[in-house]
């Protein structure tokens, strides 16, 4: 069963001081919509903040004539339909932004979902308190910049992400949050085990691919980050690997993605110990399908050890969380992915948050 990409939160009484906010989703050319940290997730939260009674703006760039639900948008537009590599996308959207909350006037609180931030035009901007959230790891090669002196800190994604970033000035953590209404229980689960990420060894592609081996079960490798480094390990060391009924998809479409993980027997996540979330697993949890995962990643922290999911402290017994996976019940993963990580819940997250920013005067 697949899942349609829109989501419209359903209408709630207002719990706070109604506020005007300005949400920042990031360049869909960089983006794809679906992934975490997309322009999805992103309306989604615009339109349960707006039912919840607030003026609520939504900024981004290739908004693709998206409706918005209860919301004004404001599409930036940074190239003007033309093309542009994603640095330039992303420079121009973070000018183009601080424009339009420039001509907005009065905004209480800017909820940025951008890589890179955004660059305030005028007073408007120099002023509007702005707290970021951070998809991406943010230890290494790449640290975030913000150009506005009103940025206040950062929302984590997971308790993970802020325990291996310990030096990020968090304000919050909020879980990213699905439909779950719109992603149905599938109530038996007799396809293959699916591995659903970079094909990549550091992110145990090749882990994955010997443990379904080592169960006796059939694999799907299902890329999500495609590049030259992962065309090449799959090529060079996974393909040449498949057995008999192993499959090898250098990438997927988001219905793709779901149609594996509605009917998978199990998802098999070991995760780089730098990922900040999975949004994967909590896709595959939303269908009943048990997640086999590892200690150390942020897979522990979403996986309910025993009821959605196993997780191992050992990769050399992944293998046999595997087979002990389709002993779980799928309506109690469901129902753990439910109660944690439903659109309610990030909503009423971020409404707190930017309610006690408010109320604090942004100190």
């Amino acid at each position: 069963m697949t899942t349609p990409t829109t989501a419209p939160a359903p209408p709630a009484p207002a719990t706070t001081q109604a506020l005007r906010v300005a949400l920042i989703a990031a360049p869909t050319a960089t983006v794809p919509s679906s992934s975490l940290g997309g322009l999805d997730q992103v309306r989604w939260l615009a339109g349960g903040l707006a039912a919840h009674g607030h003026q609520v703006t939504l900024i981004g760039a290739g908004l693709g004539g998206h409706p918005p639900g209860g919301y004004q948008a404001i599409d930036t537009d940074p190239t003007s339909g033309g093309r542009a590599s994603p640095e330039i996308v992303e420079r121009l959207h973070a000018e183009h932004a601080g424009t339009a909350i420039e001509r907005l006037g009065r905004v209480d609180v800017v909820g940025d979902h951008t890589r890179t931030g955004w660059q305030p035009a005028g007073e408007v901007g120099r002023h509007a308190r702005t707290v970021a959230t951070s998809y991406q790891p943010l230890a290494g090669r790449w640290q975030p910049a913000f150009h506005t002196p009103a940025h206040l800190g950062w929302v984590a994604v997971s308790g993970h992400q802020q325990r291996t970033t310990p030096g990020m000035a968090w304000v919050e953590m909020i879980h990213p949050a699905i439909p779950i209404g719109q992603h149905l229980l599938t109530p038996t689960h007799a396809g293959p085990c699916v591995y659903l990420g970079p094909l990549l060894e550091r992110h145990g592609a090749g882990l994955a691919l010997a443990a379904a081996h080592s169960a006796g079960v059939p694999l799907v490798l299902a890329g999500t980050h495609p590049s030259p480094w992962a065309t090449g390990y799959a090529e060079v060391e996974l393909r040449p690997r498949l057995a008999s009924g192993d499959v090898l998809l250098e990438t997927v479409s988001p219905r793709e993605r779901w149609d594996l993980l509605a009917h998978a027997c199990c998802l098999v996540a070991p995760l780089h110990p730098e990922v900040a979330y999975s949004l994967e697993i909590v896709e595959a949890m939303a269908y009943g399908t048990p997640v086999v995962t590892t200690v150390g990643t942020v897979g522990a922290e979403l996986v309910c050890h025993g009821v959605s999911g196993l997780v191992v402290d050992d990769p050399a017994v992944v293998a046999e969380a595997i087979g002990k996976a389709g002993g779980l019940d799928p309506a109690l993963v469901r129902e753990h992915a439910a109660s944690r990580f439903d659109l309610p819940q990030m909503v009423d997250g971020y409404q707190r948050l930017f309610a006690r920013l408010v109320t604090a005067g942004g100190r």
